[in-house]
This record gives structure tokens, C-alpha cells and sequence, in this order.
């Protein structure tokens, strides 16, 4: 089998459109229900909204206080949204080395997916795309099974990422 692998030339959110096409893409012919995606201050997730709105959208921030109240609103209508300082959740430093050595949208993809699945709004065990991304904007897209650990969680793709 083979697959291709797109490479952005710089991290950042020049890239969180085209890789919400490349997660939208993927999810439709692998039959994939739910995008995953760290979304700090709304932007990712309203593209997302935009982009993808036929599928089950989780977002997941940091703190609600980085999060315009009226942005979050608008998203909970059609998405789900929590906030990883609410979710508990260990996120061992020598996993996240390991998966930042892959960049850093890697390491954040893994853990709103983890979080998302502690959380209950996808299910352990279901193929998801998680979507991170370096400080704004998103740069990363994996093809992953959900898992409530971080020790458990398999990745079987990479959509894109920076290099």
C-alpha cells in the first residue's frame, strides 16, 4: 500500500485550511465519523465547522479563558468543545518528547484525541482523525485509533505535517 504524506514548508496557520481539506478528504473515503483538533481561540474550530460540518467536530482547547464565549457557542451548536485543563489526564514527559520529535502538532494531535476519549465524545477504540498544530492554526493531521491512554495510542497514518 502506499500513501502520500504532505509536507508544509513552515508550521503554522497558513496551513489549518488545507489540512482541515486533507482531514475532510480522508475521513470520507476511509468512512471516519469524528475529527479531533486543538482549537486555543476558535479559529481552527470554525473552519472546521466550515470545511467539514458533516462530520462529528470535538474541539479541544486549553482553557476556557482563551476561548471567546461567543465563538464557543456558535461551535457547540454544531460540535463538540472541552477544554484539556478540565479533562484529567496524564500526559507522560517522555511521551511527549517522543511525539514532539515527529513536531509538535504531532504531540498535540495525540493528546486532544486522548482527552477527547477520557472525555466520552469518541469512543475508545474508533479510528479518528487528530488534527494539532505549533502555537495557532493547525499543521498536523494522523490518522489514529482513539485510546483513553497515551501508552495505547496508534497511529496508522500521517496526512500532513510540517517539516
Amino acid at each position: 500500500m502506499q500513501r502520500t504524506i504532505e509536507y508544509f514548508s513552515e508550521r503554522g496557520p497558513a496551513n489549518t485550511e488545507r489540512v482541515l481539506e486533507l482531514a475532510c478528504q480522508r475521513a470520507q473515503e476511509l468512512g471516519i465519523q469524528s475529527i479531533v483538533f486543538a482549537s486555543t481561540r476558535g479559529y481552527t474550530a470554525a473552519k472546521a465547522v466550515e470545511l467539514c460540518p458533516d462530520l462529528n467536530l470535538v474541539a479541544v482547547g486549553i482553557g476556557r479563558d482563551r476561548f471567546p464565549a461567543e465563538d464557543a457557542e456558535r461551535f457547540q451548536e454544531t460540535g463538540k468543545l472541552i477544554f484539556s485543563r478540565e479533562v484529567e489526564h496524564d500526559y507522560p514527559p517522555d511521551m511527549q518528547l517522543a511525539f514532539r520529535r515527529f513536531g509538535q502538532g504531532t504531540k498535540v494531535a495525540v493528546q486532544v484525541v486522548v482527552c477527547a476519549t477520557q472525555a466520552g465524545l469518541v469512543k475508545e477504540g474508533e479510528t479518528v482523525i487528530g488534527i494539532g498544530g505549533s502555537s495557532q492554526g493547525a499543521d498536523t493531521a494522523l490518522v489514529l485509533k482513539a485510546s483513553w491512554g497515551f501508552s495505547d495510542v496508534q497511529i496508522s497514518e500521517i496526512l500532513c505535517k510540517p517539516v
